[in-house]
């Protein structure tokens, strides 16, 4: 009895306090694991790690969502969005200025991506418009925003071929908005990024319906049609912020 006390005693003084160090990760692979192991929480540009613990900066969002710490993964104007070149789900590897973070023509590796969502503090992504990085407070408006979990749409790295139904945590089109509504999300490996089609979502799923929209027209991405009253459309110059 006294050797069984004696070897729990040496388990709990020695081996698992090196087992608990040995899950905290020391080099931080998303935004949510910067703010854990440095405690910050002021946006801006940060040092994560790669799969191959290659170093590399990142924008993190610290302060748009309570409880939520986001790690910019891909930023383009409207230009860029519609271009063949970035009409490819995130499932496709197409990097863009990974060493020179902009908003205009952004996008990380795929590698670098599933690094992030693999990250154990990952569990949702969002879309974004226009996104002001001199802000420290973040957003200051939801308008023309989407939030999903992993767990509710776990096709976010794959390549498919066809648009899936997904309950959201939140959308707002244009001021329509609904919370833990089912939404058809569609990307495709080739000729489509992640979006939703309004008109798709119209007469699909839950049917969310957003006045006055455009035919087939295109959110968060792809733009093969849209509305230049959906933020992420409003000009050339306009962007579509993608984060984990």
């Amino acid at each position: 009895m006294a050797t069984y006390i004696l070897y729990c005693f040496l388990l709990a003084t020695t081996i698992l306090p090196f087992a608990r160090l040995a899950v905290i990760p020391s080099k931080p692979t998303s935004c949510a694991a910067v703010k854990s192991l440095k405690k910050v929480s002021d946006n801006g540009y940060y040092s994560l790690y790669d799969s191959t613990n290659k170093p590399y900066l990142a924008f993190c969002d610290f302060q748009s969502d309570p409880g939520f710490s986001w790690t910019l993964i891909e930023s383009l104007s409207l230009n860029y969005a519609r271009s063949s070149t970035f009409r490819k789900s995130f499932g496709v590897n197409v990097p863009s200025n990974e060493c020179t973070p902009n908003w205009s023509n952004y996008r990380l590796s795929k590698a670098r991506m599933t690094a992030i969502k693999n990250s154990p503090s990952s569990t949702h992504f969002r879309a974004t418009c226009n996104f002001n990085a001199d802000s420290q407070k973040g957003l200051q408006s939801r308008r023309d925003y989407l939030r999903v979990s992993f767990c509710a749409y776990d096709y976010f790295l794959a390549t498919r071929s066809t648009w899936t139904c997904a309950v959201v945590d939140y959308i707002n089109i244009r001021g329509t908005t609904c919370k833990k509504c089912t939404i058809p999300l569609y990307s495709h490996s080739g000729s489509y990024h992640l979006h939703i089609d309004l008109e798709t979502a119209k007469e699909n799923c839950g049917r969310f319906n957003v006045p006055n929209l455009v035919s087939s027209e295109d959110v968060f991405g792809n733009y093969y049609h849209y509305s230049n009253q959906f933020s992420c459309g409003a000009s050339s110059s306009s962007t579509t912020n993608w984060w984990i």
